[in-house]
């Protein structure tokens, strides 16, 4: 029997947090307790809570905070609004799970965990692809050493047809920038991750929109844009709102000597595209199909092992949202680092801080200008 449930408060209505952050915490009903819900749409937030059974519905943020006290407070707002209630939340005393990205300036980022260690608590940034069976699978192979030194990867995230349109994504004063700060952020961690964690050297990149902001379009689904569920109370989508790059290009090199070439995308004419490939001097190893290119004696060889998926929440939508707040309370009950650590998140944050820099001055960013 558990002495403590966490008191959870959840920041924004919208599709991630019905479909991933409160059937993760609803999980662990004898650890997590939802206390309350802030949106500015009152609407919203009190549809939430009525399905849910949440006690406090609120429009003010800092009210919700004073008043509950939580002890963990799930942020899933647009991005442009992740640093700033990160750090609100914070001062209240709470522990963070953010949504990815955790914030779009390195400056923020390192704001975030220096206040975090002075109020000895804990951010989680949702970087949930990490749970992954193939991604934990890559992690391992890699640091077995059998690709050997690394120093050359490819980074692909595209929909052919999948803007985001029940939210505020495509709207720059609300999300800060589009699929690269969406999708990207993603498969940038994971690889990451995965290659020890290098820190940037500096970064070159483009972007562009051509398709989503034109009055016709292709027919899409909630699915193709990452929603399979979760959408109940959308905000209303006009297209000529969309003032973010739907397509992102590039390419980052580290301190390592590895360099890294990329694109993502929203809407691009081409079949949907998401994988990675991580090049040694032993071997390559290509992800999701987890195929491994190396040799044995004289010969060429291509691997395939066998990866055996035993996680109870495979089946889930959002499968990974479950490992994190279950990783998340096993760090709170004492039992585990968290998965993601600063060192990691800021490399990420100035990536992200970096190609934006560098898309909108048209030339290489070194990571001192960062």
């Amino acid at each position: 029997m558990r002495e403590k449930k966490y008191k959870v408060a959840l920041v924004s209505a919208g599709m991630i947090t019905n479909a991933a952050h409160i059937p993760a915490y609803k999980n662990h009903p004898e650890a997590f307790e939802l206390c309350g819900i802030f949106d500015i749409r009152e609407e919203a937030a009190r549809e939430t809570a009525v399905r849910h059974g949440i006690p406090g519905v609120y429009t003010d943020f800092e009210k919700m905070l004073s008043e509950i006290e939580p002890d963990i407070v799930s942020i899933c707002t647009p991005n442009l609004f992740h640093a700033e209630q990160t750090l609100t939340a914070l001062r209240y005393g709470a522990n963070v799970i953010c949504e990815k990205p955790l914030a779009l300036k390195y400056a923020q980022a390192k704001e975030i965990f220096d206040l975090a260690k002075k109020m000895n608590r804990h951010v989680f940034p949702c970087q949930s692809m990490r749970f992954g069976k193939e991604i934990q699978a890559a992690k391992e192979i890699t640091d077995s050493g059998v690709l050997g030194d690394i120093y050359f990867g490819e980074i692909s995230s595209t929909r052919r047809r999948g803007v985001p349109t029940w939210g505020m994504f495509h709207i720059k004063e609300r999300s800060g920038g589009g699929a690269f700060c969406d999708l990207g952020v993603h498969m940038i961690d994971s690889f990451l991750w995965i290659s020890g964690n290098p820190r940037m050297k500096s970064i070159s990149g483009n972007m562009t929109t051509k398709i989503a902001n034109q009055p016709d379009q292709l027919r899409t689904s909630l699915a193709d844009s990452g929603a399979p569920q979760g959408v109940f109370t959308p905000r209303p989508y006009d297209y000529r709102e969309f003032d973010v790059e739907e397509f992102a290009a590039g390419s980052i090199r580290f301190e390592n000597g590895l360099s890294v070439n990329f694109k993502v995308a929203w809407a691009l004419n081409c079949p949907d595209s998401h994988h990675m490939n991580i090049i040694g001097d032993k071997s390559g190893l290509s992800i999701p199909d987890m195929n491994l290119y190396g040799g044995l004696g004289s010969f060429q060889t291509d691997m395939k092992p066998r990866i055996i998926d035993d996680s109870p929440f495979s089946k889930k939508n959002f499968n990974g949202h479950w490992h994190l707040i279950e990783r998340v309370l096993q760090t709170l009950d004492g039992f585990a680092p968290p998965l993601v650590t600063p060192e990691e998140a800021l490399n990420v944050v100035a990536i992200i801080d970096g190609f934006y820099r560098s898309a909108e001055a048209g030339r290489e960013i070194m990571m001192e200008e960062v």
